[in-house]
């Protein structure tokens, strides 16, 4: 009976045990799907890691870096002047010494940790910090301006080529100029790629004249190329800086979407001698919009545009419809003239009159129907989508 009584003890506490385990369970997993307020598992833990790994670093651990002393790179240290070095001759090649001194500043800097910056700062540093920059270049990583990328350095080179939006380019390459900073220039010209623009995108990009210093766009364009669309020994005239942008864009590899149709079409008229009003020049796209971009330089627009893919027309207007008892014409010394009934005035407004007749699709009432047929029907098909 003693032990029948031990026994029984010892069973009810094992069930005791038991319960409060089983118990304890049940209540923490409750607790658990409580705490998660239907977040997915995990889903917090990797967005933050992401942002720290795209996080760049504060300014002050760039300053930190840019003042830790350095000892001097030597390029022939004094333990091996006069010794026997590749077969008696004591110089080293110019990348025998860059390659030896990143290395004498990375041994340096291996306890350091690495800096991550703006590649915007990189572009505006001046000749001092540049310099302190490049000897630190082992623990510097360069972010791109809109992706969660780094950009090595090795010395003074920039590792690899990327893609990124040319108005970023020129940013960069605006800061660079400004800045005299030739290693970024260099990287921007021959390293960076810009992306894709539509149709509408790069007609648009001949708006804007003002939008960068002649000399920073003149800069992007190689002489001979500047030689060719120019003339020899020629500036980049700030009514063609818009132009010249397009064209840094192609040279620089960038590409026509062709997802869109390519086709675009320049109304223009043969004179400017009597126009009235503004001096807009009217480009259709293959979207069907119809653009009034300012201080057009035709033939270069058109070379450039041409050079990207465009299949790019124009069509020069002699005669212009505008209702049955109303048109402009160009008339004796190449002027142009406005008719309405019998009455003839100086002048004509021609953006807006042209336009009108873009939108009505009257254009092919006109006198230079039949030079420009297909041209004509064809924007009339456009338009007409």
């Amino acid at each position: 009976m003693k032990y029948l009584n031990i026994f029984l003890t010892l069973l009810f506490f094992t069930l005791v045990v038991d319960f409060k385990e089983v118990f304890s369970q049940d209540n923490s997993e409750d607790i658990g799907e409580d705490l998660t307020d239907f977040a997915v598992p995990g889903q917090k833990d990797e967005k933050t890691k992401e942002d720290d790994v795209c996080e760049t670093s504060p300014h002050s651990d760039l300053l930190n870096l840019l003042n830790f002393k350095l000892k001097k790179f030597n390029p022939v240290p004094d333990d091996r002047r006069g010794g026997e070095i590749r077969g008696g001759n004591n110089q080293l090649t110019p990348d025998e010494i860059t390659t030896n001194s990143i290395r004498f500043y990375a041994e340096q800097l291996k306890e350091e940790k690495p800096v991550k910056i703006r590649i915007e700062t990189f572009t505006s540093l001046g000749k001092g910090p540049l310099t302190s920059l490049i000897d630190r270049s082992s623990k510097v990583f360069l972010k791109h301006p809109t992706e969660c990328k780094f950009f090595s350095l090795y010395g003074d080179q920039i590792i690899g080529s990327y893609d990124m939006s040319f108005d970023n380019i020129l940013r960069l390459y605006a800061n660079a100029v400004n800045k005299d900073n030739q290693i970024a220039q260099d990287f921007i010209r021959t390293q960076l790629i810009p992306a894709p623009m539509s149709l509408d995108q790069a007609i648009k990009s001949l708006y804007d004249d003002y939008g960068y210093q002649q000399n920073i766009i003149e800069s992007l364009l190689p002489e001979d190329v500047k030689n060719l669309f120019f003339g020899e020994n020629s500036l980049v005239s700030i009514a063609d800086v818009a132009e010249s942008k397009l064209l840094a864009f192609s040279l620089l590899g960038g590409k026509i979407d062709k997802v869109t149709n390519v086709e675009i079409f320049i109304v223009a008229p043969k004179s400017k001698k009597g126009l009235l009003g503004s001096n807009e020049t009217i480009v259709i796209s293959g979207s069907g919009e119809i653009y009034e971009v300012p201080l057009l330089n035709i033939p270069l627009a058109l070379n450039v545009m041409r050079s990207l893919g465009f299949n790019a027309k124009i069509i020069l207007i002699t005669h212009l419809y505008i209702s049955d008892d109303s048109f402009c014409r160009v008339g004796d010394g190449g002027s142009w003239y406005h008719y309405k009934g019998k009455v003839k005035k100086a002048g004509c407004d021609f953006l807006t009159n042209a336009i009108m007749s873009l939108r009505q699709q009257s254009l092919n009432l006109s006198d230079d129907y039949g030079t420009y047929k297909y041209s004509i029907d064809r924007v009339n098909e456009i338009l007409n989508n």
